[in-house]
């Protein structure tokens, strides 16, 4: 029998994971971790200090569906699967004491997960050494269980709050130049969903992006919002657009009259047009000098969108002073502005933007008399959203409590040689001023962190977030 033929909560987590139920010592009675954000390396000072929590009911409700498929499966199945990770993978004598009690631990396994989780509320904002997640298990022989989920947690979680976090960056650049916070922003446009690992990390991450700001090209992030947050998409969209393919279909000699069809074919609505096929400064100035196609951008009902998407984006929007072409030294926001009018062709840049390159144009207009909140889009792709590591986070997962033989034990770990990663002990929460309680002997009343699992629609969620921006931001 093939691995694939196994279920699949066999295969979520690292492989030593499967043999701790072994190591564990005798009269461990109820078992409590922490999953939390431990010293995260991405720079947060723009949101003094906060990552965005995000995330983490979907992924618990889809390890409720393995749990459920587990426990469904032929008991033969989880045998024959038990048997593969083992003996053939692990390489265990099977006579062995410990095998016998491992195997036996998965074959008790309740009808229902024996896990208890208290979650934050989704897209919170929180500082380092956070609660997100605890899990706890009061019954003895199952305990083993709650440090099992820890890697599957970890990876689920991770780019999820990861990206969200990213989103709620280039939320503060927005915020700091439009002096407001802007509901329905369409400043930045996820472009992430080809650069992303896979389409099911799309599914997930994405969603990140769409709590704070309304336009996406990824529609994994939709089908996620239709499937499990309510399916309200009114206040998201996206616009036709064109790519190289489309201009080079029409030739060098013809991307004039490229402009023109695409123009044609979307005569009510914005569309977004690639400039850079060839040469940016020639077609945006043949649109100015052809007097059909510039009648056709003054007289359009809405405005096209320019993509210049090629090289330095703050030397290629702003001016390269170095450049031998005067209307590069101009660069694209003076062109366009003296040409057309940033009212009737309005700019999106996708390429290599990160929060340091959108916040440093951002400066730049606003310095040189531009609101770049009225004109401007940046689209965000894998270079933003999908270049981070768990680390950027420090999302962890640590066993900081216990019941053995009846007595109740603060775990930490505290090495001698990494004060940097000191844990959480204890039993914790976090209450309602955001702050971290350890050593809790009681349930906290004020707890942000509760057992409700239901997802919120994605217009709560986003109202939310703005709460949640506007509580760190104006602190």
């Amino acid at each position: 029998m093939k691995s694939h033929c196994y279920p699949k909560l066999l295969f979520i987590a690292d492989c030593y994971k499967y043999t701790h139920a072994a190591m564990y010592p005798n009269g461990v009675e109820e078992v409590y971790s922490v999953l939390y954000c431990r010293n995260p390396g991405l720079d947060l000072s723009a949101l003094n200090g906060h990552i965005v929590a995000f995330g983490m009911r979907q992924a618990i409700k889809k390890l409720y569906d393995l749990y459920d498929e587990f426990v469904s499966a032929p008991k033969e199945s989880v045998q024959a699967g038990l048997a593969f990770l083992y003996s053939d993978f692990m390489k265990l004598d099977s006579s062995t004491e410990s095998y016998s009690l491992l195997v036996g631990k998965w074959l008790s396994l309740p009808k229902a997960m024996p896990l208890t989780f208290k979650i934050l509320p989704e897209g919170s904002f929180i500082t380092s050494n956070t609660p997100i997640i605890t899990i706890s298990c009061d019954q003895a022989q199952h305990c083993w269980f709650v440090n099992f989920v820890e890697t599957y947690l970890n990876s689920e979680l991770w780019k999820s709050c990861f990206v969200a976090t990213q989103a709620a960056l280039f939320k503060r650049i927005e915020y700091d130049c439009a002096g407001t916070y802007i509901d329905e922003s369409y400043n930045f446009h996820d472009f992430s969903q080809r650069g992303m690992n896979g389409i099911a990390d799309c599914y997930a991450s994405s969603m990140g992006h769409l709590l704070f700001f309304s336009g996406s090209d990824s529609m994994m992030a939709l089908q996620n919002v239709c499937e499990n947050y309510g399916g309200d998409v009114s206040m998201l969209g996206s616009i036709p657009a064109s790519e190289h393919s489309v201009m080079c279909l029409g030739g060098e000699s013809g991307e004039l009259d490229s402009f023109k069809r695409i123009m044609r074919s979307f005569p009510t609505s914005m569309v977004s047009i690639v400039a850079d096929t060839w040469n940016l400064w020639a077609i945006i100035q043949a649109l100015r000098d052809d007097e059909e196609a510039y009648t056709m951008i003054q007289e359009r009902s809405q405005p096209i969108v320019l993509r210049p998407d090629s090289g330095d984006p703050f030397a290629i929007l702003t001016g390269d002073e170095n450049a031998s072409d005067w209307r590069a030294q101009r660069g694209v926001i003076r062109l366009v502005d003296e040409s057309f009018g940033l009212d009737r062709v309005k700019i999106i840049y996708g390429d290599a933007i990160t929060p340091a390159r959108a916040r440093k144009i951002y400066e730049w207009c606003k310095s040189n008399g531009y609101d770049p909140t009225k004109f401007l889009c940046f689209g965000v792709g894998s270079y933003a959203y999908n270049s981070g590591i768990r680390d950027d986070v420090g999302l962890v997962s640590k066993m900081t409590w216990a019941k053995i033989d009846g007595k109740a034990c603060n775990l930490i770990k505290q090495p001698i040689t990494g004060n940097e990663k000191t844990s959480l002990s204890g039993k914790v929460a976090l209450n309602a001023r955001y702050e971290v309680v350890q050593f809790l002997d009681k349930e906290l009343a004020d707890d942000r962190l509760t057992t409700e699992l239901s997802l919120p629609s994605l217009r709560d969620l986003r109202a939310f977030c703005k709460q949640e921006f506007l509580r760190v931001v104006q602190a």
